[in-house]
């Protein structure tokens, strides 16, 4: 893969720029990537619906736990089928999960220690998370070998990456939050209208007992904590791409390819007028 192969313009965007070109090239590449989600999506909500539905008590944190490993594995093979894309290799889902299998156990032993490190520290994850958040970048697109993965990550967070990544880590979370809630609220409305059948608020009457429904609701109730990881499955994909484009920003940045993509145009220009 070379940097001129790359068909989205190679220049320094804002955490905005990339999640506009998340939208556009999630929308350009959107049965691929919605094969990919599936495939990690369909058994993270079955899986939390069963335990939901047999346990019926505390279950939305373990189902956040749940989510939180199928996405990571869904981050390694997004990763490993849009980025060869982005440089002039079409989109292969088969490959991309080829290539997760292959690393699978230094990247899910990496990405859970990442992790840990920011829960059992009571140290907030997305702190943890810019500097290690490119580990599927690491690991899938550039191959990096795993003895060296921690020194890669730590160059990609050179030059004010890591505030950068910060910044970038808490506005593309907001974004995914408000684009999920709504989405929930959207179905929460359409179920109460068309069928009759509310997922959370037409479901809660009002009176001295709210506080305890709600907690109930939102704790408990299989139909509420399945809907919710639809939304955000739904959107997740948009703010990996967001995500995966300010990777890109970052080694523009740290390895100067616009200035490099000019010197080859000029190299060029330069022999063909010397021929």
């Amino acid at each position: 893969m070379k940097v001129e192969d790359c068909i989205v313009s190679v220049e320094r965007r804002t955490v905005g720029g990339c999640i506009d070109l998340a939208l556009v090239f999630a929308r350009h590449f959107a049965w691929p990537i919605a094969k990919l989600t599936l495939a990690f999506a369909v058994p993270c909500s079955l899986l939390i619906w069963i335990a939901a539905d047999a346990v019926r008590r505390d279950m939305l944190i373990p189902s956040i736990i749940v989510f939180a490993f199928f996405t990571m594995l869904a981050s390694g093979a997004l990763v490993a089928a849009v980025g060869p894309q982005v440089f002039g290799v079409p989109i292969s889902t088969g490959q991309a999960m080829k290539s997760l299998i292959r690393r699978s156990i230094p990247y899910v032993v990496l990405g859970i220690l990442f992790r840990m490190v920011g829960f059992c520290m009571f140290f907030p994850v997305l702190f943890v998370l810019a500097w290690g958040g490119h580990l599927p970048e690491v690991m899938f697109l550039e191959m990096t070998p795993v003895s060296q993965v921690s020194s890669r990550l730590s160059w990609l967070t050179r030059r004010g990456g890591y505030s950068r990544n910060l910044g970038r880590l808490i506005t593309i979370t907001g974004f995914w939050m408000v684009f999920a809630v709504g989405l929930f609220l959207l179905i929460d409305i359409l179920s109460g209208l068309l069928f009759n059948m509310p997922v959370f608020f037409g479901t809660i009457s009002f009176g001295p007992d709210l506080g305890k429904a709600f907690q109930s609701r939102l704790i408990d109730d299989p139909t509420f904590i399945v809907v919710l990881q639809a939304s955000l499955w739904i959107t997740w994909p948009i703010a990996r791409l967001a995500w995966f484009f300010c990777y890109l920003d970052q080694r523009i940045r740290n390895e100067c390819w616009d200035l490099d993509l000019q010197i080859r145009a000029e190299s060029r220009r330069l022999e063909e007028q010397v021929a």
